[in-house]
């Protein structure tokens, strides 16, 4: 699926963290998403560096909010545009500054609850 956000969205599976979901953002930038990690990364390629280059953040999912590690459709249940909401029930919202994580829909739609953020431009 395609939209102003997210340019494609694929599934596959990667050596230590399992079945994982890969949005690619139209500047090219690729957020992974696995059962107990997120991870955002400069491109497509940096995602497979075990240097961690092209690494801009990652943040570890809270306990309550991880997925399965093997569902077949990876931990992603819906996504529309910069909603993104997890087989969990947590939601990843794409702002403008970053990408988000939310328990709910109504704590990413009211900004509040945030359990981290992600900004799109590494700390110097």
């Amino acid at each position: 699926m395609s939209d102003q956000v997210v340019a494609r969205h694929e599934v596959t599976e990667l050596a230590g963290r399992g079945r994982v979901n890969l949005l690619h953002f139209h500047p090219g930038t690729v957020l992974m998403v696995a059962a107990t990690a997120v991870g955002l990364y400069r491109s497509p390629e940096a995602v497979n560096d075990p240097l961690g280059n092209g690494l801009i953040g990652y943040e570890a999912i809270p306990e309550a909010l991880q997925g399965d590690a093997g569902a077949c459709d990876g931990q992603i249940q819906e996504q529309q545009a910069g909603y993104v909401r997890l087989v969990s029930g947590g939601i990843i919202f794409i702002r403008p500054d970053g990408v988000g994580l939310y328990p709910d829909t109504d704590s990413a739609l009211n900004n509040r609850n945030m359990h981290w953020l992600i900004p799109f431009e590494a700390a110097n």
